[in-house]
């Protein structure tokens, strides 16, 4: 199933200081690891029970993202978002 605005239209999606998520153990910044899939692959999955794997495509967004140079607490965001 598809999941976008209606009639044509454009959304533009802001996130803003990018660079604040904790880094877990693993070198992963959990909730950029999200906006990651939307971007690369235009949407998400379903975790639901009865739909678990079924993919929720995204379309006719837009991404904006801001941060911070990383340093005195900022993080850098991973190289797989660069």
């Amino acid at each position: 199933k598809n999941y976008g605005p209606p009639n044509g239209k454009k959304m533009t999606i802001f996130f803003d200081d990018v660079s604040m998520p904790e880094v877990n153990k693993w070198g992963d910044q959990t909730t950029l690891e999200l906006v990651r899939l939307a971007v690369e692959y235009g949407g998400f999955c379903f975790l639901d029970k009865d739909k678990r794997g079924d993919f929720k495509t995204c379309e006719d967004l837009q991404y904006l993202a801001a941060m911070q140079h990383p340093g005195g607490g900022k993080n850098d965001i991973p190289n797989r978002l660069k």
